[in-house]
């Protein structure tokens, strides 16, 4: 199982408990203090979003728990869309 974060990266994983930093996906900038969060077992969490002090770009923050070996799109009836 694995953790994908968009607007952050991951400083520690443990099980669903993730401790991350929030990063502008715009300017690069990373803040220097680590936050953490419970991400339900193959959901998203929407976390903590704000506004970058380099550039000003609003960056939203989320984080999947997902399985990289389990196939995706795969479903029944989802078949032309």
């Amino acid at each position: 199982m694995a953790i994908e974060v968009t607007g952050g990266i991951i400083v520690n994983e443990r099980g669903t408990v993730v401790t991350y930093r929030q990063k502008c996906e715009r300017c690069g900038y990373v803040y220097d203090y680590n936050k953490t969060t419970i991400v339900p077992a193959y959901s998203t969490r929407s976390a903590r979003n704000f506004t970058c002090p380099e550039c000003g770009n609003y960056q939203e923050v989320s984080l999947t728990h997902y399985n990289p070996t389990r196939q995706q799109g795969s479903h029944r009836g989802q078949q032309g869309q």
